[in-house]
């Protein structure tokens, strides 16, 4: 029987990490007690019982599970991006298609922002073209240049701009930098 989203390792994994903390919490409940015996002279053996005490193999057992509790518990909780990282990469085989080169990510936020230029009005269509023009990345007061518009103008443009979340300003000295999104 399978279990959906479970492999064999995580499967072993989670029987390990069960067994070890079994193994760990018996021995943290059962610490192996000291007993001392004694004879005397008429050969009467007397015992003592001082105490539990952890000897220095119930140290050793205890350190070992707790490193197979984490060590299993990490592998399950972080499968997927070790499978990944482990994975090796697919083999890529000759076909007699030619090859399409994938569009630059640059290419597909651009595609992406002129689909937006046709929705906006003439002076958000202007500023947003600026923009546009100049990679998604501009100073606010070189936009005032290019589209002859006022501060005000371009600023509450902006501000349109921004509640719509088409664009974001980001701080820079005594000025903005305006990033499409």
């Amino acid at each position: 029987m399978r279990i959906p989203g479970l492999n064999g390792q995580q499967v072993l994994a989670a029987a390990v990490l069960i067994s070890a903390v079994f193994f760990l919490g018996v021995k943290l409940l059962n610490p192996t007690p000291l007993v001392i015996w004694s004879t005397g002279t008429d050969f009467v053996i007397q015992t003592e019982h001082i105490g539990d005490v952890y000897t220095i193999t119930d140290v050793a057992i205890i350190i070992c599970a707790s490193l197979v509790v984490c060590a299993s518990a990490l592998i399950l909780l972080f499968y997927d991006q070790i499978h990944i990282v482990a994975s090796p990469l697919p083999v890529q085989t000759k076909s007699s298609e030619p090859e399409v080169p994938l569009p630059s990510p640059l290419e597909e936020r651009r595609r992406k922002w002129e689909a937006v230029l046709p929705t906006l009005k003439e002076d958000q269509q202007l500023i947003y073209q600026s923009i546009l023009d100049a990679d998604g990345l501009i100073p606010q007061s070189d936009i005032v240049e290019k589209t002859g518009l006022s501060k005000s103008n371009v600023s509450r443009t902006l501000d349109i701009l921004e509640s719509m979340g088409l664009i974001e300003r980001r701080r820079r000295g005594m000025g903005n930098i305006i990033l499409l999104k």
